[in-house]
């Protein structure tokens, strides 16, 4: 299953999506997640060039991969991907829900997170919309958790 938390900067997504990964993680489901980082003119922070795999990936190599004990870590150089290419290429793990924070115009069902009510008149005009929440609400992390095991439900998961 895969699904959406959007909304526009400092809407509450990040937190919203923080509890939804426990929220599974303690039903026993395995999550991924994938963040959209569109603050515009500035990538990504990576790791350090002092560490191994980082001086690697900067030395040129387009895809570095560290393995500790209970961790992996890739570096990969991709630009501007499409979220089902996203899915298709790095998602390398079987894993039950995919959760993505942003992408907002992609094809996937989505919670619209809002604040102000001209924020939601905007992310209204979106596609597949399953809910809304707004984050101003203390009862926004019990509709996050209804919402997705209305969803659960809908797919035939258990």
């Amino acid at each position: 299953m895969i699904f959406q938390i959007v909304g526009f900067k400092n809407s509450g997504k990040t937190t919203l999506m923080m509890h939804a990964i426990s929220f599974l993680k303690d039903k026993g489901y395995t999550v991924a997640t994938i963040k959209h980082h569109r603050h515009e003119g500035e990538d990504i922070v990576l790791q350090n060039d002092k560490v191994d795999h980082m001086k690697n990936f900067n030395a040129g190599a387009d895809l570095s991969i560290v393995q500790g004990h209970h961790y992996q870590q890739t570096v990969t150089r991709q630009s501007k991907q499409k979220l089902a290419a996203i899915i298709k290429e790095s998602v390398t793990m079987k894993c039950d829900i995919i959760l993505v924070e942003g992408f907002k115009h992609e094809n996937y069902d989505k919670i619209i997170v809002y604040r102000e009510e001209n924020e939601l008149v905007q992310l209204s005009k979106l596609t597949q919309i399953k809910g809304l929440i707004n984050s101003n609400d203390f009862r926004a992390f019990k509709k996050l958790e209804k919402l997705l095991l209305e969803l659960i439900k809908i797919e035939g998961m258990k």
